[in-house]
């Protein structure tokens, strides 16, 4: 029950960044609205992989963490 509700909760964030990323022309809420999406995926991810696998899911939060660290440092290096 609890998984449920966290997945839905991470479907309702990335719907909220979309619809940040669709109604905005301004590059920085567009780019904190990409962030909640990441944010959201890698909740649902996290959910999915803890109740649904048995074992770690640290390769996966490795893999999730890097995106994000790309994803800022693109950010960092093309808004100037």
């Amino acid at each position: 029950m609890i998984e449920q509700v966290v997945l839905l909760f991470g479907f309702a964030v990335f719907a909220i960044g979309i619809a940040g990323l669709a109604s905005s022309r301004n590059i920085i809420i567009m780019l904190l609205s990409t962030e909640v999406m990441l944010l959201s995926a890698s909740l649902v991810a996290v959910t999915f992989f803890s109740f649904n696998t048995p074992g770690s899911i640290l390769p996966l939060l490795f893999a999730i963490w890097s995106i994000a660290a790309a994803e800022v440092i693109m950010i960092m290096a093309f808004y100037r």
